[in-house]
């Protein structure tokens, strides 16, 4: 039977609900695909991809599993191989979620000059800031009051 070698990183993990957006931070290994403690419907272990990452105002590096928003704005901003992503000032960012009628907290690692906005789906996407055009959700004004409205002029 042959074997692989898996290579895992140890130590602890971020706690995403304790971290304040805002907060910076440097990737400080390469980011390694690992399995995780879930597993796929057909019983098959689901991978990770994790990186160390050095929070400011935090003593030690922690395990950081990276979001596929992440690794895309990653992949943008500084190429594709994980080794050029370490010691580049990153943002973070948190949002509550909910996973599988769970309250989670998703932990996003924003590149200098992009933001986190949602796509027309409504998935995470983080994108150069001069991407967003005129015409983006995070650009178009909230509408006018239309003032007193008739009730006789509603359709329904």
């Amino acid at each position: 039977m042959k074997y692989q070698k898996i290579v895992l990183l140890g130590g602890a993990w971020v706690k995403a609900a304790e971290v304040k957006s805002g907060t910076r931070a440097k990737i400080v290994s390469e980011t390694i695909n690992q399995p995780s403690s879930f597993v796929n419907k057909d019983g098959s272990s689901k991978t990770q991809d994790v990186a160390k990452l050095w929070i400011e105002g935090v003593n030690e590096p922690l395990n950081v599993s990276l979001n596929r928003a992440t690794i895309n704005a990653l992949v943008d901003a500084f190429g594709e191989d994980s080794v050029a992503w370490q010691g580049r000032y990153l943002t973070i960012e948190t949002e509550k979620i909910r996973v599988a009628g769970k309250s989670k907290t998703a932990l996003y690692l924003i590149p200098e000059g992009y933001v986190k906005i949602d796509d027309e789906n409504g998935y995470a996407k983080i994108v150069k800031k001069e991407m967003l055009t005129k015409n983006s959700p995070e650009q178009v004004p909230p509408p006018e009051d239309p003032g007193e409205i008739n009730v006789e002029d509603i359709p329904f």
